[in-house]
């Protein structure tokens, strides 16, 4: 006999998907804050001035970070190409959304550092879920 019954499977990926839905809202409202804060730059907080190896450091490690996060949540080795594709125009569309920021700009350094940092992080996570 088996102990689980077919509801509580069915109720429990229910409740995987909306934590997953949820987490996936979070990490948008997150990057969003973070690209359309006028001003922001956490080199300012580090007591350092702007370098701009440091600011692609932050923007490709910030990429980096939330791209395993989501291929581990989401594609697991499934669909690769349409999960990189997905993440890096997002991540193109929130640097666009920067233009309608006073004190923001879209920057060609800071597309680069996204691509870098998501690539890197799919490349590593393809090889890791086979």
């Amino acid at each position: 006999m088996h102990s689980k019954t077919n509801a509580t499977k069915v109720s429990k990926y229910r409740l995987e998907g909306v934590g997953k839905t949820l987490l996936f809202v979070g990490l948008l409202i997150v990057t969003g804050i973070f690209c359309e804060w006028p001003n922001f730059h956490p080199e300012n907080y580090f007591g350092a001035g702007y370098h701009w190896w440091l600011d692609m450091l932050c923007h490709g490690g910030y990429y980096f970070v939330i791209t395993i996060f989501l291929y581990i949540l989401f594609c697991k080795g499934r669909n690769k190409g349409v999960f990189w594709i997905a993440v890096l125009l997002s991540s193109y569309l929130f640097e666009m959304l920067q233009s309608f920021v006073p004190g923001r700009s879209v920057s060609l350094l800071d597309m680069t550092s996204n691509f870098l940092g998501i690539s890197l992080a799919t490349l590593m996570c393809s090889l890791v879920y086979r």
